[in-house]
């Protein structure tokens, strides 16, 4: 099913942004189910009933001032080939910082290393600084996500300080 221009947040050369539809919840279980993936954000795979779960509770979550994980859609297909977006950036009490958002893309597995990755970064970076006129996008990354750090890296985001617990996490931060 095509997506309505009202559902796309944002498009690139090869992908569109948009609101997720129940049509996406088998491939975003599939990638919640994904050790490669997962190893990364949470380290082991979520249940189906859990990705379920995931799929659904965020799909009634209000989005507010365009800030959300958007639907990434291959258009060459037209196929869900993962969640990539700025989401709002909270602060150590868990409100939102004024004019700051949080970066992320989640691209399925069997789409990596083909640039999908940089082309959203690329694509999110200039939406919030430009349209949503934020002043700042952060990230936070496994530390042995070698290849997110180099897209990070390439998008021109700086390493702020480095975090030790259970993991090591990596957070890089963007001026306007």
């Amino acid at each position: 099913m095509e997506p309505t221009e009202a559902q796309i947040i944002l498009s690139t050369d090869r992908l569109l942004f948009r609101q997720h539809t129940l049509a996406d919840l088998d491939a975003f279980c599939a990638m919640e189910q994904d050790i490669e993936i997962r190893r990364y954000v949470g380290g082991k795979p979520r249940s189906r009933e859990d990705a379920e779960r995931r799929f659904l509770n965020g799909m009634e979550q209000p989005i507010q001032n365009r800030l959300a994980m958007w639907a990434t859609i291959l258009k060459a297909e037209n196929k869900y080939i993962g969640r990539c977006g700025i989401y709002a950036h909270f602060d150590i009490n868990g409100i939102p910082i004024k004019d700051e958002a949080s970066l992320a893309f989640y691209i399925a597995h069997e789409y990596w290393g083909q640039g999908y990755a940089t082309e959203a970064g690329h694509a999110f970076v200039r939406f919030g600084f430009d349209e949503l006129k934020l002043k700042r996008i952060v990230t936070v990354i496994d530390a042995r996500n070698d290849a997110s750090v180099h897209v990070i890296e390439k998008l021109g985001f700086t390493l702020a300080r480095t975090e030790y617990a259970a993991r090591t996490f990596l957070h890089y931060e963007l001026s306007a």
